[in-house]
């Protein structure tokens, strides 16, 4: 049997078993030239982006219309591995490759019908639906019954029903859940060689992009570049691309090895940058320890350790083997009652939340290198922790202090660019800007603000709720200067009370009127929070803060216009001049009708 593979091949795929031809000799049946070679089948199946696309020399990008294909040695057969593809299911291709051997394929798809295929000497013999196996193709159809019958091949899915209709879809519950598995034993039978995961690991493959059998592609000018992409990738496969999805690019980070550190690394390294480079370069038996002291932490805090079920489930964890069903679920129920104190709002009162954080820490994830998998752990220690991260590492260095011995060698220069991956990534540079822009475009109705300063973070949050008001406004504001932008707020504070009523209050009075004048705020206007307590008459100590979060189509619960008035009195008061017009400016279009609003106020600085 075939073991581990679904942790390796992509969800769809072809596996192809050739006899009588080497890696680079099918390689060149199918269209394809001077494969390069990766190590492993999990790295070259994920060199298959290379070979998609080709820019050329206007930067211009263009589909290759190649396909790819990884081919490795296994004893005496070439294994021919396509991610997403189905090249060798053409019979075109079947004859072809086994014209001078034998053939033994295995299609899946999740949106189609696979299909097994076995071929000699250009014929092809047997071909069938693995999953449905009554009906079987090819020049000696019965060839394979007895082997079939042997592995468990589920038979009779159609017209078992009552009912049936000779032509119907077999019935789901005559499906075979586990053809997979059959149908890769049946290729183990067949050609007498065995292949695993650790093999798939181990392996070195020939990869290359293909056209198919006749195909010139490899002829083309362009073809040597498409090769050189996948030279890039193996140069680097965590960065060939410049996509960056981490971020590490941002941070400034160009060593290979600090970015093994995987998708949860940079935020080991925003928080402890020395913690993060010691982690990138400690040995293996530290990165265990350190891993199994992670693991521990919540399960200490909740004074689990002792439980009798303990001891078997740390075990389990520190092989690396799976922990039985049964004994999460006493995890999960264990921890439960900690992690009700621990788990932040709003899922405090939520027990699936919390099952899912407690069952996170004991069901296996896949592996990517120890190192990433300890800044994974430190995340999901962290959900459970209920202490800030922070405190996590100050214990981790305190309980480590091997960890400051760690030597940190110099940063590895970044791998030479190659022509043909500068210009796919000047080229995806280009469709970023242009989408970016785009994208500005329409956040600001069509104008993109010249003034930088409105695209600041906070001086934006503060204006966008002006743009489908009156976006002309905006850029009055920002030409202001900041005596004016001071005046602007104040107006629109008076104006915010004044059209919720508040200004009746001697209190909003006195604070708008100081305000105006350039003067401290009074202590009930010195924060929002003051402002507010002193509006209902209550401790400002008394205020809680609530998160609510809606899903769906829902309207947002509607705001006391004395809330907007409150806020518009201690906004206008923020330390950058331009913030403070804007989302006083902004407060005030909620509280009346726009257009007039903006009339008033146009009118009253004299605004074009």
């Amino acid at each position: 049997m075939v073991e581990g593979v679904e942790q390796v091949l992509p969800p769809n795929f072809c596996v192809t078993l050739v006899r009588g031809a080497g890696p680079d000799e099918v390689i060149g049946i199918l269209g394809g030239a001077d494969p390069v070679p990766i190590v492993s089948a999990q790295t070259a199946l994920l060199a298959e982006d290379a070979v998609r696309e080709r820019v050329d020399e206007h930067g211009v990008p263009h589909p290759s219309d190649l396909m790819y294909v990884v081919a490795t040695r296994l004893g005496g057969w070439t294994m021919v591995i396509e991610p997403n593809g189905y090249l060798c299911t053409d019979r075109d291709v079947v004859r072809a490759l086994s014209a001078a051997g034998e053939l033994v394929s295995f299609y899946y798809n999740e949106n189609t019908t696979p299909s097994f295929t076995w071929a000699a000497g250009g014929r092809e013999l047997v071909r069938f639906n693995p999953g449905y196996p009554d009906e079987l193709y090819g020049a000696e159809p019965g060839r394979l019954d007895g082997l079939l019958t042997e592995l468990g091949f589920t038979f009779g899915g159609y017209g078992d029903d009552p009912g049936d209709d000779p032509g119907d879809d077999p019935d789901d519950d005559d499906f075979d859940a586990d053809f997979q598995e059959r149908t890769f034993a049946l290729m183990e039978r067949m050609t007498g060689v065995r292949w695993d995961a650790e093999h798939l690991h181990a392996a070195t493959f020939r990869c290359a992009g293909v056209g198919g059998p006749g195909s010139r592609v490899a002829a083309e000018p362009w073809y040597a570049e498409v090769r050189e992409a996948l030279e890039a990738y193996v140069a680097d496969p965590g960065d060939w691309t410049g996509e960056d999805f981490e971020g590490w690019g941002r941070r400034g980070v160009t060593d290979r090895r600090v970015r093994a550190l995987g998708s949860a690394g940079p935020a080991v390294y925003d928080e402890d940058r020395a913690m993060a480079m010691a982690i990138a370069f400690a040995p293996a038996e530290l990165i265990g320890r350190i891993f199994m002291w992670a693991w521990e932490r919540p399960f200490r805090a909740a004074g689990l350790v002792d439980e009798p079920w303990f001891g078997r489930v740390r075990d389990l964890v520190h092989r690396g083997e799976p922990v039985p069903a049964q004994d999460v679920q006493v995890v999960e129920q264990a921890l439960d009652p900690y992690l009700a104190t621990t788990v932040f709002l709003p899922f405090r009162q939520d027990r699936a939340h919390r099952a899912n954080i407690a069952r996170g820490l004991v069901v296996q994830w896949d592996s990517v290198n120890p190192a990433a998998d300890l800044c994974w752990q430190f995340a999901r220690t962290g959900a459970a922790d209920g202490r800030p991260m922070p405190q996590l590492f100050a214990d981790l260095w305190r309980d480590f202090p091997e960890l400051r011995d760690v030597v940190i060698p110099p940063p590895q220069p970044p791998p030479r660019e190659r022509d043909a991956v500068r210009r796919k990534r000047e080229a995806r540079e280009r469709d970023a800007e242009r989408w970016r822009l785009e994208d500005l475009r329409n956040t600001w109705g069509g104008r993109i603000p010249a003034d930088p300063r409105l695209l600041e973070p906070d001086v934006q949050s503060a204006t966008l709720g002006l743009v489908p008001h009156d976006r002309d406004l905006i850029d009055r504001i920002a030409e202001a200067g900041p005596r004016t932008q001071r005046a602007m707020a104040a107006w629109a504070a008076r104006y915010c009370c004044t059209r919720s009523g508040m200004i009746a209050e001697d209190w909003v009075e006195a604070g708008v009127t100081a305000l105006e004048r350039g003067a401290p705020p009074p202590p009930w206007f010195t924060d929002f929070d003051a402002a507010f307590a002193r509006w209902r008459d209550v401790p400002v100590e008394s205020i809680t803060h609530r998160l609510s979060v809606s899903f769906g189509d829902h309207a947002p619960p509607p705001i006391d216009p004395a809330v907007f008035a409150l806020q518009a009195v201690v906004m206008a008061r923020d330390d950058d001049p331009l913030i403070a017009a804007m989302a006083t400016v902004r407060d005030a279009m909620h509280l009346g009708d726009p257009a007039a609003t903006s009339a008033a106020f146009r009118a009253a600085f004299d605004l074009p």
